[in-house]
C-alpha cells in the first residue's frame, strides 16, 4: 500500500475497522499521518454510517428512565459489537471510579457524553479512549433547582459538538428556565438568551437527531403527561416545536419516549394494558414503523436494524412484581413481518439487571483536534 496514491489508499483504509486502523498507525509514520487527519476521520466516519458497519452496542449500568429502581451496577458500562454481539467488554470510561450514578446523555459520531452526580459532565471516545472532562457547571446557583436536563449532539455548520442544558429553577413558586450551550471548541459554557415557555415533567436527557436535541415537554404547567416536542437546533441555537404524532387515545397513554434510531427521531409511548407499544418515526412526516404486542414487553426501545435489514434489535422490559426486575431486561431480534420476538440476544460477560442501551458508531473523532493538545483528563473552561 506505500506505494499506491493517496486516493487509493483512503478507499481502502476507510474500509476497516478502528482496531485494525490503530494497528496501522503503528506500521509508518505516514500512515499514522494520513489516518490521523481530519480528512480521513470524517470520510471513515461517513462510510461507516452510510453502510451501517463498525458499529457497537453500549450497556450503561445505570437503569434506563422509565425505571426508578435503585439496582445498578455501579457506574459500568459494556460494549459489544453489534456484529456478534456475543461478549461484552467492560469500558475504563472516566468515572468508572467515581461515586453515584453515571448516566449516559447521548452518542453522536462515536463520541459519548455522560455524566456523574459529583464530577459533572465528559466526553468520551471509547474507540480511542481519548475523554475530556467538562468545567463545572454554574457555581452560583441561588434558586431552588428543580429540573435539570441536558442534550448533546453534532453542529455539522460549525463543525462543533456542544453539550445543551436547560436548568429549572423555582422563585417564590414561580418556576422558570436558564438555557446555556458548551462547545468543544471553545472548551466552555455561555448562557444564551431564548424564550422556553414549556415545563418539563421528567428528567430525562434530550435525543440527538437531524441536527437538534429534542425533548418531550408540555406547555401547560396542570398537565401530568407531556403534549409536544420541542427541538433545539445546534446551529441557529433556536427551539421550535414538533407535533406529536397522532394518538388514537391519548387517555389511555401512561408515559411517553422519544429516541433515535438509524439516525432518525422516534417517539413510542406506553398505554394501559393491552394496547401495544407502538413506535413511530420522523422522517419529514410522523410514520407507524412498529407495533409490539405487550407480549413482548412493557418497555421497548428500538436500537438497530440487522445488516439485513429484516430484523430489528430492541430492548425489552417486562413489568413484574414490586422490586423484582433484576432479570426482566431481555435484548431480542424483533421480525416485524411475523410481529414477534424472534431471537434472544445473550451476551456473556455483562451482569443481569437494570440497564440503558444505545448504538454508538466506532470511529477516530479526536476531540484533541477541537479543543486542543492534552485533553485526557483536562478541564475545560467557562465564560
Amino acid at each position: 500500500m506505500a506505494g499506491l496514491p493517496t486516493d487509493i489508499n483512503i478507499d481502502i483504509l476507510s474500509r476497516l475497522s478502528i482496531k485494525c486502523l490503530l494497528r496501522f498507525k503503528c506500521a509508518s509514520k505516514s500512515f499514522c499521518s494520513l489516518i490521523d487527519s481530519q480528512e480521513f476521520i470524517k470520510i471513515h466516519l461517513k462510510r461507516s454510517i452510510e453502510t451501517n458497519t463498525n458499529l457497537s452496542l453500549i450497556l450503561s449500568g445505570t437503569p434506563a428512565p422509565i425505571l426508578l429502581s435503585s439496582r445498578y451496577w455501579g457506574g459500568k458500562i459494556f460494549s459489544a459489537s453489534l456484529d456478534s454481539l456475543n461478549l461484552g467488554v467492560e469500558l475504563d470510561h472516566p468515572f468508572k471510579n467515581c461515586k453515584g450514578r453515571t448516566p449516559i446523555i447521548d452518542s453522536c459520531n462515536g463520541l459519548i457524553a455522560l455524566k456523574n452526580d459529583e464530577n459533572g459532565i465528559a466526553f468520551w471516545n471509547p474507540s480511542t479512549k481519548e475523554h475530556l472532562i467538562l468545567p463545572k457547571f454554574w457555581g452560583d446557583l441561588k434558586d431552588k433547582v428543580h429540573r435539570v436536563v441536558d442534550g448533546f449532539g453534532y453542529d455539522a455548520v460549525h463543525d462543533d459538538y456542544k453539550v445543551f442544558r436547560l436548568v429549572q429553577f423555582v422563585r417564590e413558586n414561580v418556576e422558570y428556565t436558564e438555557v446555556s450551550v458548551y462547545s468543544l471548541r471553545s472548551n466552555s459554557w455561555r448562557r444564551i438568551r431564548v424564550d422556553f415557555p414549556y415545563y418539563i415533567l421528567h428528567g430525562w436527557d434530550g435525543t440527538f437527531a437531524d441536527g437538534h436535541v429534542h425533548w418531550l415537554v408540555t406547555n401547560n404547567p396542570k398537565d401530568d403527561i407531556e403534549n409536544l416536542i420541542v427541538a433545539f437546533n445546534l446551529e441557529s441555537e433556536e427551539f421550535q416545536e414538533v407535533p406529536l404524532p397522532h394518538l388514537e387515545d391519548k387517555k389511555n397513554v401512561l408515559v411517553m419516549f422519544v429516541g433515535n434510531f438509524s439516525g432518525c427521531l422516534y417517539f413510542s409511548c406506553l398505554c394501559n394494558y393491552p394496547q401495544p407499544v407502538d413506535i413511530w418515526v420522523l422522517k419529514g412526516c410522523w410514520t407507524k414503523a412498529f407495533s409490539f404486542h405487550r407480549s413482548v414487553g412493557d418497555y421497548v426501545k428500538a436500537l438497530a436494524y440487522s445488516k439485513s435489514e429484516d430484523k430489528v434489535l430492541v430492548d425489552k422490559f417486562k413489568y413484574g412484581e414490586e422490586d423484582d426486575d433484576i432479570n426482566r431486561w431481555e435484548l431480542y431480534w424483533y421480525d416485524p413481518q411475523s410481529q414477534k420476538a424472534a431471537d434472544q440476544v445473550t451476551i456473556h460477560g455483562v451482569p443481569q439487571g437494570c440497564r440503558d442501551t444505545l448504538v454508538c458508531v466506532d470511529s477516530l473523532v479526536s476531540l484533541a483536534a477541537y479543543a486542543g493538545r492534552g485533553v485526557a483528563g483536562r478541564e475545560g473552561r467557562m465564560s
